[in-house]
């Protein structure tokens, strides 16, 4: 009986030893898979706020783009404006240099 309880002891501090790694490998598993999904969580919000950032930028080159053809367009509109109001002057003055002309005759 006495071979009984030292193979009895035997197994029981054998148990503790496995019981003990099993609940630390657990607790390593739960752990690393915690980690991995706060990483991963994290990944994600990191490519949103790229993404966002992203998107922000491209608005602000958009706009840009736009004011830029809205003040070539308006450049365009200035010069059309101003080549008509030249075009009316000359033909104003053609028109008094003819009058002036056939009143000298």
């Amino acid at each position: 009986m006495d071979v009984w309880s030292e193979i009895r002891q035997k197994v029981k501090s054998l148990h503790s030893v496995l019981m003990l790694l099993i609940t630390l490998g657990y607790l390593l598993g739960t752990h690393l898979s915690t980690i991995h999904s706060l990483e991963m969580a994290l990944a994600s919000k990191a490519e949103r706020s790229e993404l966002i950032s992203l998107d922000k930028k491209l608005t602000r080159i958009e706009v840009m783009l736009e004011e830029a053809i809205m003040m070539k367009q308006q450049w365009y509109e200035l010069r059309d404006n101003i080549e008509q109001r030249m075009t009316d002057i000359t033909i104003r003055m053609h028109r008094l240099q003819e009058g002036e002309s056939s009143d000298g005759k």
